[in-house]
C-alpha cells in the first residue's frame, strides 16, 4: 500500500511517503510556516519516489492535539487530496504517533508538545499503550502523575523543554530523537488503522483539547 503521511501539528513539519517497499521523508524545522510548506514538501517526496499522486493508496495526518492552525492545514490538505483523487484518508492522533517506535522501552514513553501558557499537550504510554486520557496540564501536574513510575522517556517535539526536570529526578530522561517529524509513525499506524477501521469519517475533526484563542475571547 502506498500512504502518504503529513504532520503539520507542531513547529516541525514533516511528510513521509512509504510507497511498499520503501519509504521517502523530508522534514521541516522552521516554525509555522506549514501552509506556504506543505505541498512543496509532498511534491518532493513524491519526486523522489517517482510516483504520481494518482498512484497513492491512502492518505492520512494527524488528528490532534497540537497547533490549532497546523491542524487545520494538515487536516484540510489530506482532505483536499483525498476528495481530489478518490482516495481514502484517515486521521490519527498526533500523541499516538509520536510514542510510535519506542513500546519497548521500560517504563512510560510520555511524548510532549508545548500547550503555550505554562501547560503541555501530553499522554502516557507504556508497552506501546496508552495509559489514561488526553492531557493538557501544567508541568508540575504532568510530573506527580508520573510519580508511580520508576522510568520516565520524554519524547516528542518539545521534550527538550523538560531537560531540567529529567536533570533532577533519577529514572527520567529526554528521548535522544525527540525531535524529529511524525509522519513514519503516522504512515504506520495509518495503514494499521485502515486496515482494522477503514477510513475516517468525513465529519472528522481536529482534536482540540481547549477553545482555541478567538473562542476563548469570544466569551459565553
Amino acid at each position: 500500500m502506498r500512504i502518504l503521511a503529513v504532520d503539520a501539528s507542531t513547529e516541525l513539519l514533516s511528510v513521509c511517503l512509504d510507497t511498499g517497499g520503501g519509504r521517502v521523508e523530508a522534514l521541516l524545522d522552521v516554525g509555522l510556516a506549514h501552509a506556504e510548506q506543505v505541498m512543496g514538501l509532498i511534491d518532493f517526496c513524491l519526486g523522489r519516489s517517482g510516483l504520481g499522486r494518482g498512484d497513492l493508496d491512502l492518505v492520512a495526518c494527524t488528528e490532534g492535539p497540537g497547533s490549532f492552525t497546523g491542524l487545520r492545514i494538515g487536516m484540510a490538505t489530506v482532505k483536499g487530496l483525498a476528495l481530489g483523487l478518490g482516495k481514502p484518508w484517515v486521521a490519527i492522533p498526533t500523541l499516538d504517533c509520536l510514542a510510535w517506535g519506542l513500546e519497548n522501552l521500560a517504563g512510560a514513553v510520555v511524548p510532549v508538545i508545548d500547550g503555550k501558557k505554562g501547560r503541555f499537550y501530553a499522554a502516557i504510554y507504556s508497552k506501546g499503550l496508552r495509559q489514561g486520557p488526553w492531557l493538557d496540564l501544567p508541568l508540575a501536574e504532568l510530573t506527580a502523575l508520573l510519580d508511580t513510575y520508576p522510568e520516565v522517556t520524554f519524547t516528542g517535539p518539545d521534550a527538550e523543554m523538560l531537560e531540567g526536570l529529567a536533570a533532577e529526578r533519577a529514572g527520567m530522561r529526554i528521548d535522544p530523537r525527540a525531535r524529529t517529524g511524525a509522519a513514519r509513525g503516522l504512515a504506520v499506524l495509518a495503514a494499521r488503522h485502515f486496515a482494522t477501521e477503514g477510513p475516517s469519517p468525513d465529519e472528522t475533526a481536529p482534536l482540540y483539547l481547549r477553545p482555541s484563542q478567538a473562542e476563548e475571547g469570544r466569551g459565553p
